[in-house]
């Protein structure tokens, strides 16, 4: 019998279709991601962790607001430095594959705001932009895990040059309400 009820169920959630991208929903979650490099001497390390939410205006295109903590530890000729980065980013992200998908892909674009704090010192204004592409698949109708590849650039206001980075993440996000069909 509770092998029926499961199937059941499994049922009725396949035929509400997967991918909720449709106008007039939400989506709310985030992602992580970790860098390390080594060049010569100088090791750094770094943690990122943004949560967004966001709100389909149209069918598979989304607006909505980034906030990103980044955590970076460097190491040079044995001097460590620490430097903290929070950034809150408008973004927009679409869809490229119809709603009906469990596997769909997108892009991701946003331009932030914040400030980067090193050691002791004072914290600097910066700003910066970020692009990130991949696949997002629907593990149930309404929550998607997200790979990413992505590119980020960002200047504080008072250095000479950007900090540019590659980078790979993962997340999750959670669409929510009942959007167009």
């Amino acid at each position: 019998m509770k092998k029926i009820f499961m199937v059941a169920v499994a049922t009725i959630l396949m035929q509400a279709g997967f991918a909720q991208i449709n106008k007039g929903q939400w989506l709310a979650g985030g992602n992580i991601a970790f860098n390390t490099q080594k060049t010569g001497d100088h090791k750094s390390n770094s943690f990122e962790f943004a949560p967004d939410a966001g709100y389909f205006f149209i069918d598979n295109f989304a607006g909505g607001l980034r906030f990103s903590v980044t955590t970076s530890k460097s190491e040079f000729n044995n001097v460590e430095s620490k430097y903290r980065t929070t950034m809150i980013s408008p973004f927009v992200r679409y869809y490229f594959l119809p709603a009906a998908q469990k596997v769909n892909v997108f892009a991701d674009a946003s331009y932030g705001f914040g400030s980067t704090k090193y050691d002791d010192d004072d914290a600097q204004s910066n700003s910066g932009f970020a692009f990130a592409a991949g696949p997002a698949i629907f593990l149930s109708p309404n929550t998607a895990l997200e790979i990413t590849l992505g590119y980020t650039s960002f200047k504080p206001e008072d250095a000479d040059d950007r900090t540019n980075n590659f980078r790979v993440g993962v997340g999750f996000q959670v669409h929510l309400g009942n959007g167009k069909k």
